[in-house]
């Protein structure tokens, strides 16, 4: 029995020693490969510019791409009649901004101002910021004549009509606040509401 363990014994030393050697020799052989490499240079990031701003003045006229823009003046409204029956009202605990604006096609076609869907670099979209961190989206006004929002503008056309956002009415009160952004991904202009 004694012979058995000592046999036993003896078996899983060789193999342990055995098992050990060949590990070790792998780990320095990493080791000096590592070592011995010259180092790759990491590559440099290269982010994406960033989009091109022109600050304006209600009343001063930019241009972004094919259009010519002119927002006129802000307003602060707590409906917006549409004739003598139909009538757009904000919801609960919030006022219309609505900013007069004028859009001049200067393409070659048709267009839409400010679509709904569209490429991102190229779309015109407008942006309503308050304290530059909070986003407000214009509202589509469906069947109103001057919803500049999706309005569909003749090459060489202007058209002047509003475009409208639904907002808290503290947010309203701080008109002076507001910043108005039409562009695209890549440039737009910005305007203060003052």
């Amino acid at each position: 029995m004694k012979k058995k363990f000592l046999l036993l014994g003896t078996c899983l030393t060789l193999l342990l020693t055995g098992c050990s050697s060949p590990a070790k020799n792998i780990a320095e052989t990493v080791k000096n490969v590592t070592s011995n490499a010259t180092p790759t240079p990491e590559p440099t990031p290269t982010g994406t510019p960033a989009p091109k701003e022109t600050k304006l003045k209600l009343g001063k006229k930019g241009s972004i791409g094919d259009w010519e823009i002119r927002a006129k003046k802000a307003e602060v409204k707590t409906k917006i009649k549409n004739g003598k029956y139909r009538v757009f009202e904000p919801n609960k605990g919030e006022k219309f901004v609505c900013i007069t604006a004028t859009a001049r096609n200067k393409g070659k076609e048709k267009s839409s101002f400010l679509p709904r869907v569209g490429y991102k670099d190229k779309m015109l979209t407008a942006t309503l910021y308050y304290k530059g961190k909070y986003e407000y989206q214009p509202l589509e006004l469906i069947s109103y004549d001057n919803d500049l929002v999706g309005a569909q503008i003749n090459p060489l056309t202007n058209k002047t009509g509003i475009i409208a956002f639904s907002v808290p009415k503290k947010v309203a009160k701080a008109k002076n606040k507001l910043i108005l952004r039409i562009g695209t991904s890549k440039e737009y202009i910005a305007y203060s509401l003052k």
